[in-house]
């Protein structure tokens, strides 16, 4: 797939999920819009997705925001940026066959946040990674993975 079929799948898929778990959703039309992809409502909560696809075990999120090589820097402009109760979707192809449902995982930015000041040994990274082992450099040894509590449950949407 090319990065727009990643990305409209990954929002396809997010709506069909939360669907699934009870949730009317309205997509905002085309994909990277600012701020929110799909708005999710059952009784009284709604919730602002940004959804992010990808098929190659990660997803970009803070590169836009380093300067100096300052990682941790990065992720405090990032998260100050994030638009107030929006709640992040992250939809996994990679390895994942046509037909057969990718991995998919929801969190808050503060959450993001937390695990990413883990990243790379503690010392932070762009790229939020599935599971990335670091082979040299700074994070030698290190393997980041995304966090289990948040692979996608009908709990973890209900909770998050």
């Amino acid at each position: 797939m090319n990065q727009y079929q990643v990305n409209v799948a990954g929002e396809a898929i997010a709506a069909a999920i939360m669907s699934q778990a009870g949730y009317g959703v309205a997509i905002q039309y085309g994909t990277t819009q600012e701020d929110w992809d799909i708005i999710a409502k059952k009784e009284s909560r709604t919730l602002m997705l940004s959804v992010k696809g990808s098929q190659d075990g990660g997803w970009g999120l803070f590169q836009s925001y380093i300067q100096k090589a300052d990682y941790q820097g990065a992720l405090d402009a990032w998260f100050k940026c994030q638009p107030k109760d929006i709640v992040y979707f992250f939809v996994q192809f990679k390895n994942v066959a046509v037909g057969a449902a990718p991995r998919c995982y929801i969190a808050r930015p503060k959450e993001i946040l937390a695990h990413m000041r883990t990243t790379r040994a503690g010392l932070a990274y762009t790229s939020l990674r599935e599971h990335h082992v670091y082979t040299r450099g700074a994070g030698y040894g290190h393997t980041d993975i995304i966090p289990e509590a948040w692979l996608v449950t009908q709990e973890r949407i209900d909770a998050v």
